[in-house]
């Protein structure tokens, strides 16, 4: 939930100030990755008797690292960030369109 309202105050605040550039954009998702990647560690250490509790630690490391890494390297990881996070956002959904469609295909054939 603390995640998801720190995407709408971000999403709120760069509506609302358009003009401010991809400079302190980037900051606020470098800040945002932090963020996230804090409470998805924290997620795990709440959930780490489930099955599949590890992929919240993953998740969590990977996404503060890269958040940290986008800071350590701001403002000059203004030129890369952004397009690079949304090329993989972009690729992934792509590998998941395709996985949920060849899946859909298999059903729709009667194969198991």
């Amino acid at each position: 939930m603390l995640v998801g309202l720190a995407y709408l105050a971000f999403g709120i605040y760069v509506i609302l100030h358009p003009v401010v550039g991809i400079v302190t954009f980037t900051l606020l998702l470098a800040t945002l990755f932090f963020i996230e990647g804090i409470f998805s560690i924290i997620q795990f250490f709440q959930t780490r008797s489930a099955g599949g509790s590890v992929w919240f630690l993953l998740d969590g490391i990977i996404t503060l690292l890269l958040g940290l890494f986008i800071y350590i390297h701001w403002p000059s990881s203004s030129a890369w960030a952004i397009g690079t996070l949304v090329g993989v956002s972009m690729i992934t959904s792509g590998i998941t369109r395709v996985m949920v469609s060849m899946t859909v295909r298999r059903l729709a054939a009667g194969l198991p």
